[in-house]
């Protein structure tokens, strides 16, 4: 993942008297993998799944899966990997990942989003979704050994 920044425009001030704002594509991508995880039928974003319900309790990694660049003009192109529940119709469920990924990275940074292309990673079973939920959340609870 690289640490590129883009500067983003704001109001009127475009003497640029205030100076600059800066977004780290970091940030971005865990803006993105939010939002993607909030889509119904998303049970993960990039890695194993089991690295992707670890990430739900922990903001470690949590720009995993998620690729963020910018096209010559400045607007964000995003790729972004997913596991998806089985039952679900992949395309509606892709294609509502990109607007809401789109709708709330704008909505964040004021950039607009020119692409967000969706890699299918795989598809789980609800039990085995659940399974890992459970598992994650023990391995929380759980005091660290010396």
């Amino acid at each position: 993942m690289d640490q590129q920044e883009s500067s983003i425009e704001i109001g009127d001030d475009q003497d640029g008297s205030l100076g600059q704002i800066k977004v780290n594509h970091t940030v971005v991508a865990t803006i993105v993998k939010m939002a993607a995880t909030s889509v119904k039928g998303v049970v993960g974003v990039g890695g194993s799944f089991i690295e992707n319900v670890s990430a739900l309790f922990s903001s470690k990694d949590y720009d995993k899966g998620v690729r963020v660049s910018e096209d010559e003009v400045g607007n964000y192109l995003i790729e972004l990997r997913v596991h998806m529940e089985y039952g679900v119709e992949l395309a509606k469920t892709a294609e509502n990942l990109q607007l809401v990924v789109g709708k709330q990275v704008t909505n964040m940074t004021g950039k607009t989003v020119a692409a967000v292309d969706v890699v299918i990673e795989g598809v789980k079973m609800p039990e085995e979704v659940e399974a890992s939920r459970k598992a994650a959340r023990d391995a929380e609870k759980e005091p660290l050994s010396d």
